[in-house]
């Protein structure tokens, strides 16, 4: 998908000119803050971002923005995940956790100064074709998708949940406010910044980024099974307890991988009934979907 690639391109270099533009660039800080949010990455989420809001004529630049935020929010997010006081991981995308690297106290700032960043380039970048009503729209959303009504709550309730209690709904539950709410807010954002009101295709969106997002999560988490099976033989250890293949078996995992694709393709079929172009999103949603079988 050479759409997929220019669109990685595109974000990674926004970000790293962004980073590189901070102050106190020697600082611990920056450092830490470069590390975990340039060290790799599909860039799902400003794909989406880019494609939505291609298929609804948003500037670019203004798409950049709303990329560039959500990217950062994205990477603050998994810093903090990793923390020993979370999921405690030392490992990620196959290198040190940031806070193995710099150590905890710097991680926990540097994820806390990446959420801020967001924000600021919310609230001040330039996004040809936004009103300022639009933009307020645009940062309570994201906002809102990842506080106490979000990831936040979503981590919350996968910390409290002993893993013998645990069952299909609640883990669903839990990915859904977790995983699939970011994903969701990245469509949201970037259909909230064209100048388009109708209800009927924001609820049509919402499904298909929820059945995508959480297609996503299912195969992270048979990815994860298969892989510490292969490494360390531990099926008890407690994050792969709280994964669909442990609790339903690879067989049913990928049957409902197979649910949720289905899904959000119908959905972009009835779209692109009332004249939306979603060649470039069906492509990416097969990508999604497929992107580890």
């Amino acid at each position: 998908m050479n759409f997929f690639n220019f669109y990685q391109n595109r974000i990674n270099k926004k970000l790293f000119n962004i980073l590189n533009n901070l102050p106190f660039q020697n600082s611990i800080l920056i450092k830490s803050m470069k590390y975990g949010t340039l060290m790799g990455g599909k860039r799902l989420r400003p794909c989406l971002i880019y494609v939505i809001g291609e298929m609804f004529k948003v500037n670019i630049i203004t798409l950049d923005a709303i990329s560039i935020a959500v990217e950062l929010i994205h990477a603050y997010s998994l810093i903090h995940d990793d923390l020993p006081c979370i999921d405690d991981d030392s490992l990620r995308r196959g290198k040190l956790a940031c806070h193995i690297k710099y150590g905890e106290n710097f991680a926990l700032l540097a994820g806390d100064a990446l959420q801020s960043l967001a924000f600021n380039i919310l609230s001040t970048h330039i996004m040809p074709g936004v009103s300022h009503k639009s933009r307020l729209k645009i940062i309570s959303e994201l906002s809102n998708s990842i506080g106490c009504a979000g990831m936040c709550i979503g981590q919350t309730l996968d910390l409290q949940k002993d893993t013998k209690e645990l069952d299909i709904t609640e883990l669903e539950k839990i990915n859904l406010y977790k995983t699939a709410f970011l994903i969701r807010s990245s469509v949201r954002l970037s259909y909230l910044s064209a100048n388009f009101c109708s209800k009927k295709i924001l609820l049509l969106l919402d499904r298909f980024s929820i059945s995508i997002g959480l297609a996503f999560q299912i195969q992270d988490d048979i990815f994860d099974y298969e892989n510490d099976f292969k490494k360390i033989k531990n099926y008890k250890s407690d994050n792969i307890c709280k994964t669909y293949p442990y609790l339903i078996g690879i067989k049913q995992s990928k049957n409902k991988i197979k649910i949720l694709h289905e899904e959000a393709l119908s959905i972009l079929a009835f779209l692109k009934k009332n004249f939306f172009i979603t060649n470039k999103l069906e492509l990416l949603t097969d990508f999604i979907i497929q992107r580890l079988q």
